[in-house]
């Protein structure tokens, strides 16, 4: 028999959907985030029939979740408790109050969730390890995995190590250091908060998808509004990895504006794809200059790779600026001679 105890969370969120009118299931996912619709309507597409059991069981368990929802909100965990207990015996209580305690008590360090991986790198440098331990024990494994593996690799074994040996910490303790993590954020974001992060990488991500008609005038007119803001979309909307997304020619014109020296750096810590695509676009004397400054700068910090980078996506996006060179949009822009 079917059960519904082996389906992931947006898979069973996907049946819910299915199983109600298109338009309550519109309402509830314009109050999820990018990540959950993306999860979610993944699942709709690729499930063609529901099996009668398992929409009956996930039915079943959303109707129980309400109510220990409404018992929770409404009198309390211990009055929650008591009526769930009562209606659906023991062992079903344990599990829906199992289930609803991530609403109950929001999961510490929660709010980094939706702050850009890159973002939380950035302030948590300056961090001590046993910080940078605590607080990536807390977040999600995916996220934490971006941040742990670009962190410098001196560092990367010592806070591995202390994750692995952390014991149980005060939930007091958690909360101070929590409290005082997001002190430290909103300082080192300056004026903006460290939450915008999250809307200026939405709005990069659909300006990469519009035409650029559109475009064009949503810059010109921000860049009158608040240039910085325009800067840091912008900026967004391309990275070094990206390189291999341009014809030819515009590839071949951002390297003949490099120095040898970054394209090194930049070179360190990438692809072999990019590399290969770099390579294939600059003459064997070039590649060989190049190959050899890879060779003689060692070990180097990751923050320097990065920056070398930064440079060379700041000179794509100049050329592009300047309409020197073409940036096409997902590839479905059409290019003519």
């Amino acid at each position: 028999m079917s059960d519904v105890r082996t389906l992931k969370g947006e898979e069973k969120a996907a049946i819910l959907l299915i199983s109600i009118d298109k338009k309550y299931a519109a309402e509830v996912l314009r109050h999820l985030n990018e990540k959950e619709i993306q999860k979610i309507t993944y699942q709709i597409a690729n499930n063609n029939k529901v099996d009668p059991e398992i929409r009956s069981q996930v039915l079943n368990e959303f109707h129980d979740m309400l109510v220990a929802q409404g018992c929770l909100s409404g009198g309390g965990l211990d009055y929650a408790k008591e009526v769930l207990t009562e209606a659906l015996g023991s062992q079903k209580c344990i599990e829906l109050i199992g289930k609803m305690s991530a609403f109950v008590q929001p999961k510490p360090f929660n709010f980094l969730k939706d702050i850009d991986a890159n973002e939380i790198l950035n302030f948590l440098r300056y961090e001590r390890n046993q910080t940078i331990a605590l607080i990536m024990s807390y977040m999600d494994p995916e996220q934490a995995a971006v941040i742990l593996s670009s962190i410098d690799e001196e560092r990367q074994t010592d806070i591995v190590k202390r994750i692995a040996k952390m014991d149980k910490i005060s939930p007091d303790v958690v909360k101070q250091v929590e409290e005082e993590v997001k002190v430290k954020l909103n300082n080192f974001f300056g004026t903006t908060s460290y939450t915008d992060t999250v809307g200026v990488n939405i709005v990069a991500d659909i300006l990469s998808s519009v035409d650029r008609g559109t475009e064009k005038l949503i810059f010109d007119q921000l860049e009158e509004d608040d240039y910085e803001m325009a800067e840091e979309i912008r900026k967004r909307m391309f990275i070094f990895e990206d390189i291999i997304t341009l014809d030819q020619r515009s590839i071949q014109v951002v390297l003949s504006k490099i120095e040898h020296h970054d394209l090194a750096l930049a070179l360190k810590a990438t692809t072999e794809e990019v590399k290969n695509t770099i390579f294939n676009n600059i003459s064997q004397r070039a590649k060989e200059i190049v190959s050899q400054e890879i060779d003689m700068l060692g070990m180097v910090r990751l923050s320097e790779v990065q920056e070398a980078q930064q440079k060379i996506v700041f000179t794509i996006l100049e050329l592009e600026k300047n309409q020197e060179i073409i940036i096409a949009k997902g590839g479905k822009e059409q290019l003519v001679g």
